[in-house]
């Protein structure tokens, strides 16, 4: 993990989000204030990027801004979209390799296209996850995507983070279910997954099961959002491979 990133998550401060009922995110030793947010309009364009823990890309995804404030960054993502997403070093998906070898094999990154119907992604700032909003092929809403990981660092219009391997599904009637349980243990002792970062991933993930009769206050309801017609699909910026 490079150094900007260990520090993002080791170096406790406050932020008002994390108080209250919600977890503590100061007492798990998340900086809750690596990506403040705000300076892009909506329909700029905006890469998320996922790294490996040595810095090199897993994924990477240009998106369409919704919203960028300082609590909240919310981007499109739409059908069809170019991106870079986490390959075996043969081209395939490493999800078709064995639990006990999918972690153990060289990991790179490959062109590939956003399949489906495109995908809202709303990143509270300072948390530890990102909440994927998914509609079916006539969108109605299909339910959130929790998905954990190192709350993410900004530079201009890119973030970066981490994937913790752990998710954390919501239907549209909130009913949850962990996702992917077997492979963030499958990645715990290698360079991939910390105990430390499954810790606070589980944290995130049952503090939100704890209180859903709430949710998603905190995230705004997005569920009626429709893209502008007027938006063209991004392309990947030549730079999205730069070094973190």
């Amino acid at each position: 993990m490079t150094g900007r990133f260990r520090v993002a998550i080791r170096r406790a401060v406050d932020h008002e989000l994390c108080r209250s009922r919600w977890v503590s995110w100061h007492a798990l030793g998340v900086n809750t204030h690596g990506e403040l947010g705000g300076g892009l309009q909506p329909g700029n364009e905006l890469l998320l990027r996922y790294l490996y823990n040595d810095g090199s890309v897993q994924a990477a995804m240009p998106m369409r801004v919704v919203l960028d404030d300082r609590d909240l960054t919310v981007a499109w993502l739409a059908p069809a979209t170019p991106i870079m997403y986490w390959a075996s070093n043969a081209g395939g998906d490493p999800r078709e390799s064995p639990l006990n070898e999918r972690f153990k094999q060289p990991l790179t990154t490959a062109a590939r296209s956003w399949t489906g119907p495109g995908v809202l992604r709303v990143m509270p700032a300072g948390r530890p996850y990102q909440v994927v909003h998914f509609w079916d092929d006539e969108h109605v809403f299909a339910g959130w995507y929790v998905n954990f990981e190192a709350p993410r660092i900004r530079k201009g219009a890119r973030l970066d983070t981490v994937d913790w391997h752990l998710d954390l599904w919501i239907s549209p009637d909130r009913q949850p279910s962990w996702k992917d349980e077997d492979e963030a243990e499958a990645a715990l002792g290698t360079d991939h997954l910390r105990a430390s970062d499954l810790k606070i991933a589980r944290a995130a993930g049952q503090s939100i099961i704890d209180h859903l009769q709430g949710w998603p206050k905190h995230i705004g309801d997005w569920r009626s959002f429709r893209p502008d017609p007027t938006w063209d699909i991004p392309m990947l910026p030549s730079n999205w491979s730069d070094r973190a």
